[in-house]
C-alpha cells in the first residue's frame, strides 16, 4: 500500500530465504529510471552484516552492473550527527543524585543506575515520555499494579519521575540525540529512502520513515512468518504461534498438520540433541560443523545462546585447524587484559595479599621492562619466600622480612616496583578522571602498558579507559576507591571485544544477528530454559503491567520476537541443529519451552521428537572404553635420594612417585592463612623440642612447674600465628589441655628407663642395588630416646586420633614410616612407636619386631628400586583412599579411566 498524504510505503514480504532477493527486486523496480545508477539512493539496514548478500541481490535483480546505492544503519546515521551526552556522565550523574538524597542502600546505587538508564532509553526510543504531572504518573502505575496508597511503590514512582525530569531538562542522553540526529536527517532528504527491517518495526524505525516522507518516499520492507505458505514454516507456525493470540490447542494443531502433510518437511533438517555436560555438548558442536564441512557446506553459523560452551567448541574447532570468526566477541572483562587491572586493583585494596600479588606479577603484560630470566628468578624467589615466611599480606611487612632473607635477594625488586606503582595510586576520594588516569600512570609503572597495547584486547581496553577519562573529566566530585572501582568493573563488563583478525566462513554470533542471513547450516549451541529464553528488559518498573500501561513492550512481545528469530533461522538454513545440556551442576537442565514445543509438535504430528542421541566423543588414540591408564618407565630419571615418604608413595601408587619425585610436580608449598592440623602438629613439635632442650629429664621436678614451662614455651611458640589471626587461640587451647597428660606420659617413660636424647635430627644411609650402585635414604627424626644400656628409640610425634594410627599400623608391609626411620638410625633401635598427641594422656602405637621390619623394608626398598632401574613400570593402581586426597588425579585421568585399577 501506497499512503499519498505520508507517502510511505509499508511492505510485508514473507520470512522466507530469499527474504533480501525479494527486497532487492523490489527497489530495482522502484527504481528503474535511475539504472544503473542507484548510488543517491539511502538503504537502512538492520545491521550492516546484510550488506554483502544485499548488494549481489541488487546486481542480480537489475541484471547488471550497478552504482550501488549508500547502505547504513540507523545507529551509523545517528552518530555521524554530533550531539549526545554519553552514557558514562548520564550514570555518575544519576549516581550523584541517588547518593545525595540517599534513597537506597549505597551498595546497589550503581545497579539502580543502570536499570533507570535501561528504562529512560526505552522511553526515549518508542517516544514514550512520562506525564508532567507527578501525581497523573503513581496513579498510572497504582493503576496497573492494581493497588492505591502503597508507599513503596508510590516511593518508586517518585523517584523515576523525578530522576526522569531531571534526565530530560539536561543534555540529550544517547538515545534522545540519536532520536533529534535522526530527525535532522529526514529533514534534509534528497533521495528515496528503503528501509529493511528485521521483524515489527520500533517506533523509531516508524517514526523516521514518516519524517523522511515527508520530503522524498520511504519504504519500509518488513519480513512477516505468516506470510510464508512453505510447508517447512507451516510447521514452524504451528509450534510457534503468537503469544497475543489464541491458537488451538497443540494436539490439534498436530492432526491437522498430519492431515495436510504425510511427511514432515523438518525432517533431515533439524536435530535436537541432548548432551550430558559442557565438554560433551562441545563435542557435539564441532562434530556437527566437521559432518557439514565434509559434506561440502562452507556458510555455517554457530548460534551461541550459551557463550561458555560456544567458545569451548569454538577452540575445539580450532585445535583442529578450523578457524571460526567470531562477531559480536565476549566481554572485556574475561580478557587477560582486564584480569591485569583487577588483579591490580585487589592488591591496593588488599595490601599486596599474597595470591593477589602473584597474579599481578605473573601477568604476561606486567615488568616487560625487565629482563625475563631476571623476573621469573625474582617471582620464583617471591613465592618460595611467601611460603618460607608465611606472609599472607601487607606489602611493607612483605618487603621488610624477606629483605632480611639473602635467598629472595631477586624479589625485591619486583616489590619495589609493586610499591612504587602504588604511590600512584590516591589515598582515599578522588574524581572520576582522577583515579582513570591514577590507573594508567600505575599501569606505567609495572610497565605494563607496552605490552597492553601491542595487545588487541589491552589495546582496546587501553582506548576505553582514555575514552571514558575524556568523557567525564569535567566531573568535580568525588568517589571512593570502593565507588570508583564498581563503576570500573561495570565498564569493563559492560563493553565487548571482538577479535577483528580472523576471517572465516564459520560465524559465531549470538542469535539476534542471524535475523535475514543465510546460511547453509546453523547450530544452536545451549538452547536451555536459561540461555535461550525472551529478551526481556530488566528496568525498574519490571511489572508487565506497569510497561503496557507506559506503552513499553513486555514479556509477549519479547517471546513473540524469540520465536520469529528462530523461525527465521530455520528457513533461513537448508539444516539446522539444536544443542543443550541434559544436565548442569547435578540437576536436570530442561531445554528451551520454544525447543520442546517443536519436539513435542513433530511427535505428535509424525511420532519423531526430532531428537537425535549424543554420539561419544573420544580423545585421538583412547579406547572407547576410557582414557588408557598411565603406566610409564623411568629407569634413566630416578631420583639418587628417596625419603621415607617417597617410599611410601612409591608403594601407595607408583604413578604418583613418578608425577612427585620423576617429573618434579609437586604441589608447591602455599601461604597459609589459617593453621590446619598439620601446622597444628608443627607448632607442637617445636614446642616440645625447646621444652626438652631446657628439661631433657622430668623426673624429680614438680608437675605443675613442669606445665607452666611448657604452657609458656607453647604460648610463645604459637604467638605468630594468633597475632596473625586471633581465632588460632583455639589450637593452643587445644593443646595446653594436654599439656598436664604429657608431662604424665613423659615421666612414665623416664621410670622405664628411657631418656630424651634429641629431636629434629636428619640421618642418610646407603643401600647396596643387586645390580650395582646405591641408593641413599634420607630422613629426618622427630625424636631420638635412649637408654642406659644403649638401646635405643624412635618416636614420630601424630596429631592424630590414636585409633587411625593403631589401624594404619595393622596393615601388614603397608606403612613403612617407623622402620625407615629406624633402619636410618641403625642396629641399637629395639623401639619405633606413634606418639599420638590427640590422646590425654598421649597414645603409644609401636612397630612391632623392630629389627625384623627393618631388615624386610630395606629388602623391599632395594628390590623395587633394582626392577625400576631394569625397566618396571610406574601404574596409576592407587586405592580410592590413595587416590581422593592426590593432587595428581588430574594428571593421571583416573576419573576418566574404565578399567580393572589392579590389573
Amino acid at each position: 500500500m501506497f499512503d499519498e498524504a505520508r507517502r510511505v510505503e509499508h511492505l510485508k514480504l514473507p520470512l522466507a530465504a530469499d527474504f533480501v532477493e525479494r527486497c532487492a527486486q523490489h527497489i530495482v523496480e522502484c527504481s528503474r529510471e535511475r539504472l544503473p545508477d542507484l548510488s543517491s539512493l539511502l538503504i537502512a539496514l538492520p545491521g550492516m552484516a546484510l550488506a554483502p548478500a544485499l548488494r549481489r541481490a541488487l546486481g542480480a535483480a537489475a541484471g547488471r552492473a550497478l552504482l550501488l546505492p549508500r547502505m547504513t544503519t540507523l545507529a551509523q546515521l545517528a552518530a555521524a550527527q554530533p550531539g549526545g551526552q554519553p552514557d558514562s556522565l548520564r550514570q555518575l550523574a544519576l549516581y550523584r543524585q541517588l547518593r545525595d538524597h540517599d534513597w537506597f542502600d549505597n551498595g546497589a546505587l550503581w545497579e539502580v543506575c543502570a536499570e533507570l538508564i535501561a528504562l529512560f532509553d526505552e522511553l526515549h526510543a518508542d517516544a514514550i515520555g512520562l506525564p508532567e504531572d507527578e501525581a497523573a504518573f503513581i496513579a498510572r502505575v497504582e493503576e496497573a499494579y492494581r493497588t492505591r496508597g502503597s508507599r513503596p511503590l508510590r516511593f518508586e514512582a517518585e523517584v523515576v519521575h523525578r530522576l526522569w525530569h531531571a534526565e530530560v531538562a539536561g543534555a540529550p542522553g544517547r538515545q534522545a540525540a540519536a532520536t533529534m540526529a535522526l530527525a535532522r536527517l529526514a529533514a534534509e532528504a534528497r533521495a528515496p529512502l528503503f528501509m529493511l527491517c528485521d521483524g515489527e518495526p520500533r517506533r523509531i524505525e516508524s517514526a523516521f520513515c514518516a519524517a523522511w516522507a515527508a520530503r522524498q518516499p520511504a519504504t519500509l520492507l518488513q519480513p512477516v512468518r505468516w506470510l510464508d505458505p512453505s510447508p517447512s514454516m507451516r510447521v514452524l507456525n504451528d509450534a510457534w504461534p503468537s503469544p497475543e493470540g489464541e491458537a488451538p490447542p497443540l494436539s490439534a494443531r498436530a492432526e491437522t498438520l498430519r492431515a495436510g502433510l504425510s511427511q514432515s518437511p523438518l525432517a533431515g533438517r533439524v536435530r535436537l540433541i541432548r548432551a550430558a555436560n559442557l565438554e560433551e555438548e562441545a563435542q557435539q558442536v564441532a562434530a556437527e560443523v566437521r559432518r557439514w564441512l565434509g559434506g561440502g557446506r562452507r556458510h555455517i553459523a554457530l548460534v551461541a545462546a550459551d557463550r561458555v560452551t560456544a567458545r569451548r567448541a569454538r577452540a575445539l574447532l580450532e585445535r583442529d585447524g578450523i578457524l571460526v570468526q567470531d562477531e559480536t566477541g565476549w566481554k572485556l572483562s574475561t580478557t587477560r587484559a582486564a584480569a591485569l587491572v583487577d588483579a591490580w586493583l585487589e592488591v591496593v585494596a588488599s595490601d599486596a595479599y599474597h595470591l593477589d600479588l602473584l597474579d599481578l606479577l605473573k601477568s604476561p603484560f606486567v615488568l616487560g621492562d625487565l629482563p625475563e630470566e631476571f623476573r621469573q628468578v625474582g617471582l620464583q624467589r617471591l613465592e618460595q619466600g611467601l611460603s618460607r615466611h608465611n606472609l599472607s599480606c601487607g606489602l611493607g611487612r612483605i618487603a621488610t622480612i624477606l629483605g632480611r632473607d639473602d635467598e629472595c635477594a631477586g624479589a625485591l625488586a619486583l616489590l619495589e616496583r609493586v610499591a612504587a606503582a602504588q604511590r600512584h595510586m590516591p589515598r582515599g576520594s578522588a574524581t572520576p578522571a582522577q583515579w582513570l588516569f591514577a590507573l594508567e600512570q600505575a599501569l606505567g609503572g609495572l610497565g605494563a602498558l607496552a605490552p597492553l597495547a601491542a595487545d588487541a584486547a589491552g589495546e582496546a581496553m587501553l582506548a576505553l579507559l582514555r575514552r571514558r577519562r575524556e568523557e567525564i573529566g569535567a566531573v568535580s566530585w568525588r568517589l571512593t576507591f570502593a565507588e570508583w572501582r564498581e563503576w570500573l568493573n561495570r565498564e569493563l563488563e559492560a563493553a565487548a571485544f571482538v577479535d577483528r583478525g580472523i576471517e572465516s566462513s564459520l560465524v559465531m554470533s549470538h542469535l539476534a544477528a542471524m535475523r535475514l542471513r543465510r546460511f547453509e547450516a546453523a547450530i544452536l549451541i545451549g538452547a536451555d530454559r536459561d540461555n535461550l529464553a525472551p529478551d526481556i528488559p530488566r528496568a525498574v518498573f519490571s511489572n508487565q503491567a506497569v510497561r503496557a500501561e507506559l506503552g513499553l513492550p513486555g514479556a509477549a512481545a519479547a517471546r513473540a520476537r524469540l520465536r520469529d528469530d528462530l523461525a527465521g533461522l530455520v528457513a533461513a538454513c537448508d539444516e539446522v541443529t539444536v544443542t543443550w545440556q541434559h544436565m548442569r551442576e547435578d540437576e536436570i537442565n530442561l531445554p528451551s519451552p520454544e525447543v520442546e514445543l517443536l519436539s513435542l509438535l513433530h511427535r505428535q504430528a509424525w511420532g519423531d521428537d526430532l531428537m537425535t542421541l549424543a554420539a561419544t566423543q573420544h580423545p585421538a588414540g583412547a579406547a572407547a572404553g576410557g582414557t588408557p591408564r598411565p603406566a610409564p618407565q623411568a629407569a634413566q630419571h630416578l631420583p639418587p635420594k628417596l625419603s621415607p615418604s617417597a617410599y611410601a608413595s612409591l608403594l601407595a601408587c607408583p604413578y604418583q612417585f613418578y608425577a612427585r619425585r620423576v617429573l618434579r610436580l609437586a604441589e608447591a608449598d602455599t601461604v597459609r592463612e589459617a593453621l590446619e592440623k598439620r601446622d597444628y602438629g608443627e607448632h607442637v613439635h617445636r614446642a616440645l623440642q625447646r621444652f626438652h632442650a631446657a628439661f631433657p629429664q622430668l623426673t624429680g621436678l614438680p608437675d605443675a612447674e613442669l606445665a607452666a614451662q611448657l604452657e609458656a614455651i607453647s604460648r610463645d611458640v604459637f604467638a605468630p600465628a594468633i597475632e596473625a589471626n586471633f581465632l588460632e587461640n583455639a589450637w593452643l587451647s587445644r593443646w595446653l589441655d594436654r599439656v598436664p597428660g604429657y608431662i604424665e606420659w613423659q615421666k612414665g617413660r623416664e621410670a622405664r628407663g628411657w631418656r630424651h636424647a634429641g629431636a629434629e635430627q636428619t640421618r642418610e644411609i646407603a643401600l647396596p642395588l643387586a645390580g650395582g650402585g646405591e641408593l641413599r635414604l634420607q630422613g629426618r627424626l622427630d625424636r631420638l630416646d635412649r637408654r642406659a644400656d644403649g638401646g635405643e628409640a624412635v618416636l614420630d610425634y601424630k596429631a592424630q586420633d590414636a585409633s587411625r594410627l593403631r589401624k594404619r599400623m595393622e596393615e601388614p608391609g603397608e606403612d613403612v614410616q617407623l622402620a625407615c626411620y629406624a633402619l636410618l638410625q641403625g642396629a641399637e633401635v629395639s623401639e619405633a612407636a606413634y606418639v599420638g598427641l590427640d590422646a590425654d594422656p598421649p597414645a603409644e602405637i609401636a612397630l612391632p619386631e623392630v629389627q625384623a621390619m627393618v631388615r624386610a623394608q630395606a629388602g623391599r626398598l632395594a628390590a623395587l628400586v633394582d626392577a625400576l632401574r631394569d625397566g618396571a613400570a610406574l601404574p596409576a593402581n592407587g586405592i580410592d583412599a590413595v587416590c581422593d586426597w592426590c593432587e595428581m588425579r588430574g594428571l593421571c585421568r583416573r576419573d576418566y579411566q574404565n578399567v580393572d585399577r589392579f590389573s
